[in-house]
């Protein structure tokens, strides 16, 4: 997600939460484990910055994604350096999910981005 969202740090977490099944057919989460460790030297990029698949670099990490199967009401939390996509859905059944992104209070969103454009849901201890 931090290719995504802009903040000042790289230090966001991710929870996805299935609202209905997640599997291969419809879209599932696909993630790349220990992707989140990697520098920005240890990969290629295209423009859009997915993960280019052409370059050699990356076609390692890629042989490594792993297909989540998700049930209503399963939870996945990560952290936003994660390599992380879905497929398209290929059936007739909409799969819904809610995602939501957390930081702390000291890591602010970047001015003119995303991640500035709407304000900012405060969770109080």
């Amino acid at each position: 997600d931090i290719r995504y969202w802009h903040f000042e740090k790289p230090e966001l977490v991710t929870a996805w939460i299935a609202l209905t099944e997640e599997t291969a057919q419809n879209g599932a989460l696909k993630v790349l484990p220990g992707s989140h460790l990697l520098n920005p030297c240890d990969y290629d990029l295209q423009e859009s910055s997915f993960l280019c698949e052409e370059s050699e670099r990356n076609r390692v990490l890629i042989a490594n994604a792993e297909q989540l199967q998700l049930e209503p009401g399963d939870a996945v939390f990560f952290h936003c350096k994660l390599f992380h996509g879905a497929n398209r859905n290929l059936t007739e059944n909409i799969k819904l999910s809610l995602v939501f992104t957390y930081h702390t209070n000291d890591n602010h969103a970047l001015v003119g981005t995303r991640s500035n454009a709407l304000p900012e849901i405060p969770i109080e201890p």
